[in-house]
């Protein structure tokens, strides 16, 4: 029996909610020092809400494919640097490297099917995670609806 595909919300600071919007950014990373969310739970074929850090959900996309990583040592990261800076959009932050170093997992979402939202709306949210698996999902995306 195939397991149906998950809805996530993942936070993000800009200006990387739009790079994805645009067709700039082809694949999401979420570094961790400990094992948490998206690592591991997240599948192909799962659709991601993204939402602005303080603000509303702005729009999906569906995960074409999914690379991790654990145990990152600095000669991995420094390979995952050289590999994906361009399609991370890693230069939209001078720091974005430097902020993983101390990381020791790695989730690489390749991204399908990216939209916006007509109408943003709100998710509650009141702790710090940048990533929430849904129970249950919050939008019909079988008839493209938000």
């Amino acid at each position: 029996m195939t397991k149906q595909p998950k809805q996530h919300v993942a936070i993000f600071s800009p200006p990387f909610l739009d790079l994805i919007l645009e067709g700039r950014k082809t694949i999401e990373g979420r570094f961790s020092k400990v094992r948490c969310a998206p690592f591991g739970v997240v599948k192909e074929g799962d659709t991601v809400l993204m939402k602005d850090s303080g603000g509303p959900v702005r729009g999906s996309f569906i995960v074409a494919k999914v690379e991790s990583f654990e145990n990152l040592s600095s000669e991995k990261l420094k390979d995952l640097e050289i590999r994906y800076s361009v399609p991370l959009c890693a230069d939209a932050d001078p720091q974005y490297w430097e902020k993983r170093r101390a990381c020791r997992y790695a989730t690489l979402l390749h991204i399908a099917q990216s939209r916006p939202f007509e109408q943003p709306f709100p998710f509650p949210k009141k702790d710090r995670r940048g990533w929430v698996v849904l129970d249950k999902p919050i939008l019909d995306t079988t008839h493209g609806g938000a």
